[in-house]
């Protein structure tokens, strides 16, 4: 678990072309040399063939097949060494100008090895009307791919939903989820849903899943200085064209150059970014280099927009709970890997924030070797994982509502 979490700590975009998939590009030129020349021999030897061939059309085509479609060929097989790994679109994610992705209402696809449905508000669960139903609480979370559920197939299955249902129990009044959590999302994006969004629901209470990667990678976006447009918008295609190109490592390498462009104006604009961008700013650098200027200035950039989300919940007059995840990394040494998070509770306990975090109690749980993982990568939970998380929120949601009560 650790090595497989050191991996994916590695900042994207740095792709170190394998000696697999170099040996595999000179294989197929090779392959293709050695064809070209076999049809070449034969085309001499077969006089029907040859005189086939010396047809004005046929001589045309061929030039353009040498001189236009070899080349791209040619450089479709080469990148294919040195670029990510290619395809695997899902039709769940759309463009967004402001908010750079967000689900597509009502698509129903394939995305992380299960078959997920965005139902038509663009969220995953039920419907939730917007007008409250006398009687009954309702729950907001914001979040990313953990608190939305990556890789677990029913929602049922996710803590929020889990949680809510077990603090309804003790609570003794039905609670509505509404899970706002989307795919990459960190507090930027999570303080527009709030506002444009959240509010209009006028929820009892607002849970906020945090994750060290909220606070890094933002910096790979071309808006903040990076040179990709999130990794939701690479796997997203709405139609059969943009599933093509997908599979395509020019379009890819095309796409790379114009989004670097575009970052270098950026970085001219603000010189935060600038300095955030001249060195590796990864979950590992928070980890393990807390004091770093630029790890300290990425802090100052996210929790400036927690504390809009805050601001906003206490306009509102609702409750606001953050909860800290960890990264499967952190598990098994909680105290030497831990300066994120007592970084965010630091900032939470001097504004007033109520805050959660979980790395204690998942690293205790983690050493049980009877129990089921807890996670089913780096940082995402399993659905042994979740029930846990919402063993831990169900008592503090149905307290806070309880309170909100009286």
């Amino acid at each position: 678990m650790v090595h497989g979490a050191r991996a994916v700590l590695h900042r994207p975009g740095n792709i170190t072309p394998s000696a697999e998939h170099v040996h595999g590009a000179q294989w197929r030129f090779v392959v293709v040399g050695i064809a070209l020349v076999v049809l070449a021999w034969v085309i001499g030897r077969v006089p029907a063939l040859d005189r086939w061939f010396r047809r004005a059309a046929v001589e045309k085509l061929v030039l353009v097949l040498a001189v236009v479609i070899g080349p791209i060929a040619w450089a479709e097989v080469a990148l294919r060494a040195i670029v990510p790994p290619l395809g695997g679109t899902t039709r769940i994610f759309v463009r967004d100008e402001e908010l750079g992705w967000r689900f597509n209402p009502g698509a129903t696809d394939m995305w992380g090895g299960v078959q997920v449905h965005i139902n038509k508000d663009g969220y995953r669960g039920p419907l939730i009307p917007v007008a409250r139903t006398p009687g009954t609480h309702r729950v907001l979370y914001l979040g990313d791919s953990v608190t939305f559920g990556y890789r677990v197939a029913h929602w049922q299955d996710t803590f929020p939903f889990m949680a809510d249902s077990l603090a309804a129990a003790l609570d003794a009044h039905p609670i509505e989820t509404l899970n706002l959590s989307v795919e990459g999302y960190s507090q930027w994006q999570e303080a527009i849903v709030m506002d444009k969004t959240g509010a209009r629901y006028r929820p009892d209470m607002v849970v906020l899943g945090f994750v060290l990667n909220d606070v890094t990678e933002m910096f790979h976006l071309v808006r903040f200085g990076g040179s990709g447009e999130g990794f939701q918008i690479g796997h997203a295609a709405a139609s059969w064209f943009e599933r093509l190109t997908s599979h395509s490592a020019i379009v890819y390498e095309v796409q790379k150059v114009t989004r670097e462009i575009k970052a270098r104006k950026r970085l001219g604009e603000d010189v935060r970014l600038g300095a955030i961008k001249q060195q590796a700013l990864d979950v590992e650098t928070l980890m393990r280099r807390p004091d770093q200027d630029n790890v300290k200035m990425a802090w100052g950039i996210a929790l400036a927009d927690l504390q809009k989300i805050a601001d906003r919940c206490h306009e509102l007059d609702i409750p606001f709970l953050v909860v800290a995840f960890p990264f499967a990394v952190q598990l098994s040494d909680p105290a030497g890997l831990a300066a994120p998070q007592r970084a965010l509770s630091q900032y939470a306990s001097a504004h007033g924030i109520r805050c959660v975090d979980m790395l204690p109690v998942l690293a205790e749980a983690a050493k049980d070797s009877t129990r089921a993982p807890l996670f089913l990568d780096e940082d995402h939970f399993s659905p042994a994982g979740h029930r846990l998380v919402a063993d831990l929120l169900a008592p503090l949601i149905a307290q806070t509502l309880q309170a909100r009560s009286r």
